[in-house]
């Protein structure tokens, strides 16, 4: 028998995943609940990237309405990175930083997640 004509030689060879770097830019929150005594919160936002990875950005302190006006950058492997529907949705979270206060986790204060068909491919040539 022809080693070709064997089915796993007919088939395609799928094809491996591409290391891609994700930047998220991350501006503002509007409208966190009070998660501090004083009615406001200390909210920072975290995201994961396929690695497992977690990244965040700084804590603004006493501001339900925060700017954070950073970038993060994140770190995705798919099948094929011009194609947006093989990326995994990218998901958000803002929690309320919590200092100084024993046995105390951080307040989930609310996630979004963005679709990748909402996001933009930007190339660098």
């Amino acid at each position: 028998m022809n080693f070709k004509e064997h089915k796993t030689w007919k088939e395609k060879v799928p094809k491996r995943a591409n290391p891609v770097k994700i930047r998220a830019y991350i501006y503002q929150c509007r409208d966190l609940p009070a998660a501090d005594a004083d009615g406001s919160s200390d909210p920072y936002i975290t995201a994961w990237d396929t690695s497992g990875k977690m990244k965040k950005t700084s804590v603004i302190d006493d501001n339900n309405n925060p700017l954070f006006y950073e970038s993060i950058e994140l770190d995705y492997e798919v099948n094929d990175s011009t194609k947006l529907e093989t990326f995994p949705p990218f998901i958000l979270d803002v929690y309320d930083y919590d200092s100084g206060i024993f046995d105390s986790k951080d307040d989930f204060l609310g996630r979004a997640i963005v679709e990748p068909k909402n996001a933009r491919i930007l190339t660098q040539e």
